[in-house]
């Protein structure tokens, strides 16, 4: 396993973890925001993994497309990975929403957020895993907490 999908994958987990914090906190623009990033470092992980590179995107789909897979997840799931393309810059720019981004994020919307984020790092550690270690190895220390 190349060491840059492991990194990939780690950093997916945190940001997840950040997506999660921030949604407990009520923070929906910061949770959406970081669930899109985990998303986004998972698919890239594991096109790494395969392929040692990846387009240089934030589109969810386009990672898909790239990735010639859609990991065994449900046409829902899917359609709610592909919709958090949105938030990479609906979550940071008030100009695009003309307004304060968490006045116009619900809660179940951030909550759907999460849980696509959710599908699509597990759909990937999954793969990595099948692949040999990639995402076991990152996997142990990243959910112990290791740096």
């Amino acid at each position: 396993m190349r060491e840059e999908a492991v990194w990939w994958m780690r950093t997916a987990r945190r940001d997840l973890e950040r997506a999660r914090a921030a949604l407990a906190m009520g923070d929906r623009a910061a949770a959406v925001f970081w669930a899109q990033q985990a998303a986004e470092k998972a698919l890239k992980a594991l096109l790494v993994a395969l392929r040692g590179w990846f387009p240089r995107t934030h589109n969810i789909r386009a990672l898909f497309e790239a990735l010639g897979s859609d990991l065994g997840l449900s046409r829902e799931e899917l359609e709610a990975a592909y919709a958090l393309t949105k938030y990479y810059q609906l979550a940071r720019y008030p100009d695009i929403v003309e307004g304060l981004p968490d006045d116009v994020i619900g809660r179940r919307e951030a909550e759907e957020a999460v849980r696509a984020a959710e599908a699509v790092v597990r759909a990937a550690e999954e793969a990595l895993e099948e692949l040999g270690g990639g995402g076991e190895e990152g996997g142990r220390e990243a959910r112990r907490g290791a740096p």
